[in-house]
């Protein structure tokens, strides 16, 4: 069963922002893939990885830096924009509290927190065939 526009808006959304998705910016990302095109194609690798609810911005993770998933990026970035004007999403974009105690800590687990991704997006797509 191939999953709705609406399907991997919602699974797209949780997945980089650990919160269900509005209504706004489900219509609004539906919109987008109405008027461009290009971002309306969704393949076999998008579909696999919100039917099988698998860690999105793992597998975008590791295709971008082989050259590959571009459709999955053009999504991941569509959401993001759209999000990004949107006032329950400010704290993912903007820091409100400044401390720098907060801002090396989180300086520090950058890299642990990518290499987790790396090896989590590498195991996601081996295990499922998505290349």
């Amino acid at each position: 069963m191939t999953p709705s526009l609406n399907d991997e808006a919602a699974w797209l959304h949780r997945c980089l922002f650990h919160r269900p998705i509005d209504d706004i910016s489900r219509n609004r990302y539906e919109q987008a893939h109405r008027r461009f095109p290009a971002a309306a194609a969704t393949t076999l690798l998008v579909t696999r990885v919100v039917a099988r609810r698998l860690d999105a911005e793992a597998v975008e993770f590791v295709l971008r830096r082989r050259g590959a998933g571009r459709e999955l990026t053009r999504k991941i970035q569509i959401l993001s924009y759209l999000a990004e004007a949107r006032p329950e999403h400010v704290s993912a974009f903007v820091n409100t509290s400044p401390s720098k105690v907060r801002a090396v800590a989180v300086l520090l687990a950058a890299p642990l927190v990518a290499a987790w991704k790396m090896l989590k997006g590498e195991y996601l797509i081996r295990r499922h065939g998505l290349v």
